[in-house]
């Protein structure tokens, strides 16, 4: 108790000294909250209309796609015009990563990263340097949402170490307090030592990936008592978090719930949730489009709800323009958040397009709008479960058994599901008796091999 008082003075007296670019940053980023949404408009498409500019003079890769599709710097004049240009994928990243740097930017201001690597191979890009006040500031003003600070202990239920072999740790994290909850713990189904391992961190702050999360609350309900110290709250972000995770948290954590959205490729993160769990999107950052057509299509016109475009309005070094980030969501609408704050929401999201079952009609089914069957039917009976997807004619469902999983229960689950899917699929259930993660360290609902290429 001491010690997070003290920490939480060092880093008042700390916040007060750091450079005066994040702490102008994070006043911006507050003073947005309840700003008048034409302003909020008008600072996005200014920074906006700067970064078009900005590629079209001195990135080859914009100057050439703009030459071919005879649009000027100057046609792009506010947020509505921008489905003038064309959607940047992730295949464009790979084949033209070059030609997507700006040539005034020295190498000193690029940072090489790594995408996540979810779907597949890594995409690596560059990011700007000049960015990082910008990141720090949004980190922490997200955290302030949730009620925390970057000196509240938390416990970090995710990879400890990037795609560039970097450990996602510093002194910092040391002095608060802060640790990692080993995923070997999870995958050995301990209750045990899950819940020692919580309590002797006592963090104000659990974050993590959704499917670790999972994990972490049914070993907590399995050990058969609730923890001594109740954390202050729980974020999640790198996953989208279905139902059954979320409810399986509330009732072994009793805590609020809050998310933070985004892409290792952007500046910042995109939106983040409020204590109303509304999508509020971050203006400063970046500009979002909800747009129509299928995975991967050039343009796409605007919509209420379809396929998120992101353009990230702090990226100078390698400007991300209507980059597709491969989610699906929908417009918050004009309504003000009973959080009275003045952002702009985004209503929803539906998951990463190669999180969806596909038939061979064509018909696209989101797997989480079948995930709640499993639950319903032998929630109690499993730790998580995974679909999987490498034909049109079949689905895999990879579960791991919390007890006794016979054929008679894997033939009902599949009965079920077949049923659900209008009989277009064969479903295969398969009881293992772990789930291997990602590279990344997170492990999506679904893996499919059907949208490999974007």
């Amino acid at each position: 108790m001491l010690r997070t008082v003290l920490m939480h003075g060092l880093f008042a007296l700390g916040s007060r000294l750091v450079r005066s670019q994040v702490r102008r940053e994070l006043a911006i980023l507050e003073w947005a909250e309840r700003a008048d949404p034409e302003e909020l408009r008008a600072r996005q498409e200014a920074r906006l209309r700067t970064l078009i500019r900005w590629s079209y003079d001195t990135v080859p890769y914009y100057r050439r796609v703009m030459d071919q599709t005879g649009v000027s710097p100057g046609d792009i004049r506010g947020i509505d015009d921008l489905p003038l240009m064309p959607v940047l994928l992730r295949r464009d990243i790979r084949t033209h990563l070059d030609a997507l740097v700006s040539e005034r930017v020295s190498k000193g201001d690029l940072l090489r990263r790594a995408s996540s690597g979810t779907t597949g191979a890594p995409v690596w890009f560059y990011r700007d340097r000049r960015a990082l006040p910008f990141e720090r500031a949004s980190l922490w003003h997200d955290l302030g949402w949730a009620g925390v600070t970057a000196a509240a202990p938390t416990l970090f239920v995710r990879r400890q170490v990037d795609n560039e072999g970097r450990r996602k740790w510093t002194r910092w994290n040391w002095l608060v307090g802060s640790a990692f909850l080993p995923p070997e713990l999870l995958y050995a189904l301990a209750p045990g030592p899950v819940v020692e391992a919580v309590e002797r961190v006592a963090p104000a702050l659990i974050y993590g990936y959704p499917s670790l999360l999972h994990l972490l609350a049914r070993a907590v309900l399995l050990s058969g008592r609730p923890l001594r110290a109740r954390p202050r709250c729980v974020l999640y972000d790198a996953e989208q978090m279905g139902d059954d995770t979320r409810d399986l948290v509330r009732q072994a954590l009793g805590t609020p719930i809050f998310s933070r959205y985004g892409a290792r490729e952007f500046s910042a993160g995109v939106a983040h949730t409020c204590e109303y769990g509304r999508w509020h999107l971050n203006t400063e950052g970046c500009v979002v489009e909800i747009v129509t057509g299928g995975p991967g299509e050039a343009r796409g016109a605007p919509a209420s709800k379809g396929r998120l475009v992101i353009t990230d309005l702090r990226n100078h070094a390698m400007p991300f323009v209507r980059y597709e980030i491969g989610d699906a969501g929908a417009a918050g609408g004009e309504e003000l958040c009973p959080c009275r704050r003045t952002l702009p929401l985004l209503g929803g999201l539906e998951g990463r397009d190669w999180e969806w079952i596909v038939t061979a009609s064509g018909f696209r089914i989101p797997a989480t709008m079948i995930a709640p069957m499993i639950v319903g039917l032998h929630g109690d009976l499993l730790w998580e479960y995974q679909f999987r997807q490498d034909r049109v004619e079949e689905l895999e469902v990879v579960v791991v058994p919390i007890s006794d999983y016979g054929e008679n229960r894997q033939e009902e689950l599949s009965r079920h599901l077949e049923a659900a899917l209008v009989g277009q699929i064969t479903v295969r259930v398969t009881p293992v008796g772990h789930i291997p993660r990602e590279p990344s360290g997170k492990r999506p609902v679904m893996k499919s091999t059907l949208h490999q290429g974007r």
